[in-house]
């Protein structure tokens, strides 16, 4: 029995139990820090989605409010006169006579503001609603809509 015998030389003669198989503990850390460094960047993609998704919800409700503060106007019986609607400094909803339609179908909080300017000269009035985020760090208003309204 010169070369060894029994499970030793087994051992040897199989491939599966050579030491030539399988990943080393470094390989198995360096592997882990790549997928943890490629899962950090793909959550930090994610979230930046996700509160892009949300500003532009934001914006898409604060337009429907602002188009129904700007319908409210132009139904007016009168624009230019200011019949059926007067300037309005920032406000929360819900909103106070003359705007009492306003309605706020969305979960988001807004304080919205209209502006009236008018210009004699031209028998123009220019009306602006700013709708701001009561969240928002800066009182720069999420959305400005404005329309020219004229004496005919």
């Amino acid at each position: 029995m010169g070369h060894g015998s029994g499970m030793e030389s087994r051992l040897r003669q199989n491939p599966r139990f050579t030491g030539t198989s399988g990943f080393t503990l470094v390989e198995i850390i360096v592997g882990l820090m790549v997928f943890m460094a490629i899962s950090f960047g793909l959550i930090q993609v994610f979230m930046n989605g996700a509160t892009y998704a949300n500003r532009s919800d934001a914006k898409a409700a604060a337009t429907s409010l602002a188009a129904q503060v700007m319908e409210q106007i132009k139904a007016s019986p009168n624009p230019f006169a200011m019949v059926g609607f007067t300037s309005m400094a920032r406000t929360p909803l819900p909103l106070p006579a003359p705007y009492t339609g306003v309605v706020n179908p969305s979960p988001h909080t807004f304080q919205i503001a209209v502006t009236v300017t008018p210009d004699n000269n031209l028998n123009l009035i220019t009306v602006t609603v700013s709708v701001y985020r009561p969240t928002d760090p800066d009182n720069a208003p999420l959305l400005t809509e404005s329309t020219v309204l004229d004496a005919q």
